[in-house]
């Protein structure tokens, strides 16, 4: 029986139950059934027409208990032949909705037009053949076919996977690629552990892989985050605020007026003039003016935002912004330029070891494997004079073994170098190398590399280790060639801050806002980063 609505922990389902239950297999969908789908999705994800939201965006700029008692006041103006008053109170009304409402409008108008700049197609298999298709008409059931540099359409299961490498890093904040492999997991494994699916966001680094969609739409997990803030932020405090102002007033006047009209009746006063006594009691407890004004401020904010290149969707929002005293920031990307560079390469006394960076630049020239930003940002030193050496082998990087070894040839000498997590490279290293080419066993000095690492760590930097031996006369090598290595020392990388960071927390500080940084912590290990003098807290989760 086909479920298109959401399959839960689909990556514990094996896959011919799976096949089963999206009514789908290896030759993919079939055209009319994956149209017929489609239409179905776009219903359930409630597309509403641009007349109709425009004409909802018009009538939200009027349901302020404020305004609607200033309507009340117009259409009490009217009946009592106050013409003057009630067109006077009427153009302000107007006046401020088509204000607000073109506002808020061209806003959205420009968001939207931002996104189809991101429209992207994916390949999928329907009635056995391959086909490029957007990638917001991926349905439940569709045999997706991904590739290095594929953005991730929906929430699949991998049924065939050839080194698969996936950025996950919008859902679990984890910069660095993870492993991918087909087979089963756990139902209650958190996302970060689920290695046998891919999830909507996410994008392929390496690697291929074919997979069967599962959840599509609002039902994969983007989407059901997107849901979640989208009913959260429905209302903001700023709204909440004039709302209740509102509805103070409209009591306030509700119960002076009908005082005053039920004290002149008693006191046998005109009925005629009694009400107009009331009503214009009414408009004037009103601050017609108010609405307007409201407006006026909010667009004048929301301009000064814009000229800094920032969208307000939503003027009331512009409110929100003066009453935040926690500033919660992504670092990477954010308050970092997202970009590792080279701050160091030390031996083990923290000296500069130009043996050290001659391995480390030699390891990231020859590697053909695993593209990442260390070996990038290795490879830009262009000090490094690698004349002679010839690469011989390659043992590529996984996320078991956490390093990468080439093998190249000098002359008569054949060296294996190998780099990688500093904790892994002190486990397959006998020894280690001392200023002046003297060693040691790795044993006498593994406390010291350990404390070391762990101040570099501590300051901020993401630190690597590198390690060599001679294997002269070996033909070829495997990842158990990996032991009784020379440790040569640590690379030590950094995120630099955007231009301009320092000054802005300084701002942030003096207005009396705290700065924390969000960052997924799956240990449970509370941090802090250091950024040029700032000790920044991380909330860990």
């Amino acid at each position: 029986m086909l479920n298109e609505d959401l399959i839960a922990h689909f990556w514990s389902i094996d896959q011919e139950t799976l096949f089963k239950r999206t009514g789908s297999g290896l030759p993919g969908l079939s055209e009319n059934e994956a149209n017929a789908r489609l239409s179905r999705q776009r219903k359930a994800n409630k597309t509403v027409q641009p007349w109709r939201r425009d004409a909802k965006l018009l009538l939200a700029q009027y349901k302020n208990p404020l305004v609607l008692l200033l309507i009340f006041a117009v259409f009490l103006s009217l009946i009592l032949k106050e013409y003057s008053d009630g067109i006077i109170v009427l153009i302000v009304l107007l006046s401020t909705g088509i204000f607000g409402f073109f506002q808020e409008r061209n806003a959205g108008r420009a968001v939207e037009k931002l996104r189809a700049l991101l429209h992207s197609k994916v390949r999928v298999r329907r009635d056995g053949k391959e086909e490029d298709i957007p990638a917001d008409e991926v349905v439940t059931g569709d045999i997706v076919l991904l590739s290095a540099g594929c953005m991730i359409p929906s929430d699949a299961l991998i049924l065939e996977s050839n080194n698969l490498h996936v950025n996950e890093s919008i859902l679990t904040g984890e910069a660095f690629p993870v492993e991918k492999n087909s087979g089963t997991c756990k139902p209650d494994a958190p996302l970060s552990a689920v290695g046998n699916s891919v999830f909507k966001g996410s994008s392929v680094v390496s690697g291929s892989a074919v997979v069967l969609t599962a959840n599509a739409g609002k039902y994969t997990e983007l989407g059901k985050i997107a849901s979640s803030l989208e009913s959260e932020m429905s209302v903001n405090a700023f709204e909440i605020g004039i709302m209740k102002f509102g509805y103070l007033l409209m009591r306030l006047t509700i119960i002076a007026t009908g005082a005053i009209l039920i004290f002149n009746i008693i006191l046998h006063k005109p009925f005629i003039d009694s009400i107009l006594f009331a009503l214009a009691l009414a408009i004037g407890l009103t601050p017609e003016l108010l609405p307007v004004i409201t407006t006026i401020t909010l667009s004048a904010g929301a301009k000064r935002i814009a000229a800094k290149k920032v969208i307000v969707k939503k003027l009331s929002a512009i409110q929100n912004l003066g009453e935040i005293d926690i500033l919660c920031s992504d670092k990477t990307g954010t308050i970092t330029e997202g970009a590792v560079q080279i701050e160091s390469v030390t031996d083990l006394n923290g000296n500069r070891s130009d043996k050290a960076w001659l391995y480390a630049y030699l390891n990231a020239y020859f590697e053909t494997g695993f593209s990442n930003s260390m070996d990038d940002a290795i490879r830009q030193v262009k000090a490094v004079d690698i004349t002679g050496y010839s690469k011989c082998n390659e043992l590529p990087y996984d996320f078991i073994r956490k390093c990468l070894s080439i093998t190249v040839s000098f002359g008569d000498q054949q060296l294996l170098i190998t780099k990688g997590a500093v904790d892994n490279i002190l486990q397959v290293c006998s020894f280690c190398e001392r200023a002046g080419a003297s060693q040691c066993t790795i044993e006498e000095v593994k406390d010291e590399l350990k404390q070391r690492f762990a101040a570099l760590s501590g300051n901020g930097f993401r630190v690597i280790g590198v390690c060599y031996k001679n294997i002269t006369g070996t033909t070829r090598i495997g990842k158990d060639d990996e032991k009784d290595m020379v440790f040569l020392g640590f690379i030590v990388l950094y995120d630099p801050p955007k231009k301009g960071i320092v000054e802005s927390i300084t701002a942030l500080r003096n207005t009396g806002i705290a700065l924390k940084v969000i960052k997924c912590n799956f240990g449970g290990v509370k941090t802090t980063t250091k950024l040029n003098g700032f000790l920044v807290s991380d909330i860990s989760f």
